[in-house]
């Protein structure tokens, strides 16, 4: 008789579904791509069925596969609502506490991690930087720093900290090199990596600097911040950085289209959560003082 599957096995389908490849699907999990397709072939001989057809394209599911995807799917959410749950009856001061932001807020709040460290010493912090967030629905952190231009999701609760006005900043010293008012479109540009999701920047582009040439494009906001620093590029940056920063000048007022608001966000399971609680408040009591410095100040003289 052959051994039924286990929730191991389901979470290896899942990712080669979600990914494609076997090495996206192994870094998933954290082992080798030779493991992957080893224990893919043991699944799919135990199954008596092929649930993946190989191409250039990658894994693509076949009618089994997709069955197979569909029962895994209702699986991982079970698992994933009692984890949830579990931990949201944890009263213990001890623990992981994991959260998700950009490296440009992860970078700023050191001095807010430090403090907790030493209020909660029981208590890991585990700080993931990525410009795209985790998703707390599915487990994947418990908390998330996180700017959007819309409300987030209803399966989500968390505080609203504040506006986040952002406009556009160059360095002084390439500003130097392109006479006394150089148009924007003569200067160079950064721009977001397609793998970051970013459109605000190029579709600005199009519609007001049509014929401006893309210098660079990066995946991190820090890079971000220190390419446009370094005289690579002009680009949007929050205001807070830029006017703190004696090396830029901000070319133009804040962008009323590019304005968001940072969020605090946990999942509804994990609010009664003791460390997690505790986290969000010493984050929300390090913030609050912090928001007047995200609007925006007077347009600064060249």
């Amino acid at each position: 008789m052959a051994t039924p599957l286990n929730w191991d096995d389901l979470r290896l389908v899942l990712a080669i579904g979600r990914h494609h490849t076997l090495s996206a699907a192994a870094r998933e999990l954290g082992v080798n791509h030779s493991t992957v397709s080893r224990r893919l072939a043991t699944i799919e001989g135990t199954l008596g069925a092929r649930l993946f057809e190989r191409s250039a394209q990658g894994y693509e599911p076949t009618q089994a596969g997709h069955e197979v995807l569909r029962s895994a799917t209702r699986v991982e959410e079970e698992v994933q609502t009692l984890d949830r749950r579990v931990a949201g009856r944890d009263a213990r001061l001890s623990g992981r506490v994991r959260l998700t932001t950009l490296d440009l807020f992860a970078e700023r709040l050191a001095p807010c991690f430090a403090s907790f460290a030493e209020a909660y010493p029981n208590v890991e912090l585990e700080i993931s930087v990525d410009v795209l967030p985790r998703n707390l629905a599915q487990g994947e952190a418990d908390v998330a720093l996180r700017l959007t231009r819309s409300s987030p999701p209803e399966s989500l609760v968390g505080r609203r900290i504040c506006r986040v006005e952002f406009a556009l900043y160059a360095a002084r010293n390439l500003l130097r090199g392109h006479g006394k008012e150089p148009s924007l479109a003569s200067l160079p540009w950064m721009a977001w990596t397609e793998r970051s999701g970013a459109r605000l920047t190029e579709q600005w582009m199009r519609e007001h600097v049509p014929e401006a040439r893309i210098a660079a494009r990066v995946d991190s906001s820090l890079v971000m911040l220190s390419a446009v620093r370094a005289g690579i590029g002009i680009a949007f940056l929050p205001c807070r950085e830029g006017e703190a920063d004696g090396a830029l000048v901000r070319l133009r007022p804040p962008e009323p289209g590019f304005v968001m608001q940072l969020w605090l966000l946990t999942h509804p399971d994990l609010r009664g959560t003791a460390r997690v609680k505790a986290f969000l408040a010493h984050l929300d009591a390090y913030l609050r003082p912090l928001a007047p410095q995200f609007e925006a100040a007077p347009l600064q003289p060249q």
